[in-house]
């Protein structure tokens, strides 16, 4: 989820995941073998600001219904002009499009079903989802290939997918499979608000073309061939939940941290070498509290982005407009959320507080673990407390504002409503149980929240249920009187 400047400023079985974990990522092999898998072909034109796709989806059918539909999110249909859904805050959109609003899009071409062609069929609350009707049933655990051609256009925006200065963002540039849940599909639409996405671990073989002036920084693990002007990645992702690119004329660093390859990408960075410790020293500490980071790479990458970064799976965005100590928070926070958000995942539409509450409080915990950082921790736990305060006296007066963390993206009135329910008050309920249950019983709970929703998607009272193990103590009515709003902070 993304890390909000405002904050900085105001202040599979269990036995058999458990192994893999242990083990740093071995398995994924084995894993991947019951996974959609996603293979694209897509290349960039840096005049048009245009993204030419072919992607072949070999479907699995993962839950215990039978399917006789497939949808897909068409999130880059939210940069369109006429969008319901912007994916901008108007209050945001000058510093959005410093050369002024423009707009982007995705048209989908062709769409096949078992190598024949069917109608392009798109519908959903604001013409984003595409809905691809199957021959046959599915049967749980049942195949079937969708062929998808499509054309994105980026927008000169300083978001998750789009063009601005020396960087080109692409996030969730392609159509990705909706998630079937409760007789349905969840077909939520690009809110402005938090993260709008929600997406089941698969496997992706990525070939991209694009411009040779740029590097590509990029999920997974790739190799890289140019042939004049045009470069060529070719790039495997095995069991991840989604698949994000960034193009730039970047500088490198690289280093290792327990296998798994540190890298980080920069074109303004005056201290590159810190910003590469951060992110390597954050991996190093999550993986001892949390749990091994199973994948083989992780990268770090700073470009044009209005919020402070954005997680993607061993992707990192870091926004280049912030100041040096921001710089450094916002890695250490992207990070933890390769660990909530990436590796268990959840519903970040419904359940934001889940990884946006854990990963800022684990932000501070890396610092309490890391003085050298020369951050008090006592003290961002303060701050956190002090700005809630200030949030609730002058921007909803009186205290009887709506202090839940239990809803929707789409019961937020604003981002910065969003940013203070689920990163400052999120952070504050995990200080607090902390500081009930002991260290020894709040990490074992992270450790076994971890291996036990490994690759997987975990609801809130999974959470619970290993703090409860943890701990010895019934506290679902603990977390109900927060998340629902009901305790007195002050």
């Amino acid at each position: 989820m993304k890390r909000l400047k405002r904050i900085a400023i105001v202040c599979a079985l269990i036995i058999c995941v458990s192994a893999l974990v242990a083990c740093g990522g071995g398995g994924l092999d084995e894993i991947s073998k019951e996974l959609t898998n996603y293979n694209i072909e897509a290349s960039y034109d840096d005049t048009e600001h245009k993204l030419t796709a072919s992607m072949t989806v070999d479907y699995i059918n993962g839950y215990d219904i039978e399917l006789d539909r497939v949808e897909f999110h068409l999130y880059p249909a939210a940069y369109r002009e006429g969008a319901r859904f912007a994916p901008i805050e108007k209050s945001d959109e000058a510093k959005a499009y410093p050369s002024g609003k423009n707009y982007g899009g995705i048209t989908v071409s062709k769409v096949t079903v078992g190598g024949n062609e069917r109608e392009v069929t798109v519908s959903g609350s604001d013409e984003d989802i595409l809905c691809v009707t199957l021959d046959d049933k599915l049967l749980p655990g049942g195949r079937v290939k969708i062929g998808v051609d499509f054309e994105v256009k980026l927008a000169g925006v300083r978001h998750r997918l789009g063009y601005n200065g020396k960087s080109v963002n692409l996030g969730n540039f392609y159509p990705i499979a909706c998630v079937y849940e409760n007789g349905a599909f969840r077909n939520d639409p690009y809110y402005s608000t938090g993260d709008p996405f929600y997406s089941e671990t698969a496997n992706y073989n990525v070939t991209f073309k694009y411009p040779s002036k740029y590097k590509m920084a990029h999920t997974g693990s790739g190799t890289f061939a140019a042939d004049g002007d045009v470069a060529t990645a070719t790039v495997t992702a095995l069991a991840v939940r989604d698949f994000a690119a960034v193009l730039g004329e970047f500088e490198s660093r690289e280093t290792t941290v327990g296998g798994t390859a540190v890298k980080y990408y920069y074109y303004a960075d005056s201290q590159p070498d810190a910003s590469l410790k951060a992110a390597a020293d954050a991996l190093t500490t999550f993986n001892d509290k949390f749990g091994k980071y199973p994948y083989s790479t992780y990268t770090v990458v700073q470009t044009a982005f209005l919020q402070g970064g954005m997680e993607y799976p061993n992707l990192s965005l870091i926004s280049d407009a912030m100041n040096n100590s921001t710089y450094i928070d916002a890695i250490i926070h992207e990070t933890a959320h390769q660990w909530w958000y990436g590796v268990v995942g959840n519903d970040e539409t419904k359940n934001a507080w889940l990884d946006e509450g854990l990963t800022e409080y684990s932000t501070s915990l890396f610092y309490a673990l890391n003085p050298d950082y020369g951050v008090e921790f006592d003290k961002r736990i303060s701050d956190a407390l002090s700005s809630l305060m200030l949030y609730t006296e002058l921007y909803k007066p009186g205290y009887n504002a709506d202090t839940s963390m239990d809803r929707s993206l789409a019961e937020y009135a604003d981002n910065m409503e969003y940013t203070y329910m689920t990163y400052v008050k999120g952070q504050l309920m995990f200080d607090n149980l902390r500081r009930i249950i002991g260290d020894d019983s709040f990490y074992a709970a992270l450790k076994d929240y971890y291996t036990s929703n490994y690759l997987k998607t975990a609801q809130p009272d999974s959470l619970i249920a290993c703090f409860e193990k943890s701990s010895g103590r019934e506290l679902k009515p603990y977390f109900d009187s927060w998340t629902q709003g009901n305790v007195k902070l002050f």
